[in-house]
C-alpha cells in the first residue's frame, strides 16, 4: 500500500470521528442542563463571580 492511502484513510477516519461525535452531541445531549458556554466551570472561577458569592 502507498503511503499516500493510508494518509487519506487516518485523514477519513478522523473526519467521521468529528462528525458521528458532532451528530451524537446534537442530538443525545441534554441542552437545558448544558449552559450557552458548554457546561464548562470556568464561570465559578471568575473574580466578578466570586465577589458576588462572598
Amino acid at each position: 500500500m502507498d503511503i499516500q492511502l493510508i494518509i487519506v484513510i487516518l485523514v477519513g477516519l478522523g473526519v467521521s470521528f468529528v462528525l458521528i461525535r458532532g451528530v451524537y452531541r446534537f442530538f443525545f445531549t441534554n441542552k437545558k442542563s448544558a449552559g450557552i458556554c458548554g457546561s464548562c466551570n470556568a464561570c465559578e472561577f471568575n473574580p466578578q463571580n466570586l465577589q458576588k458569592s462572598k
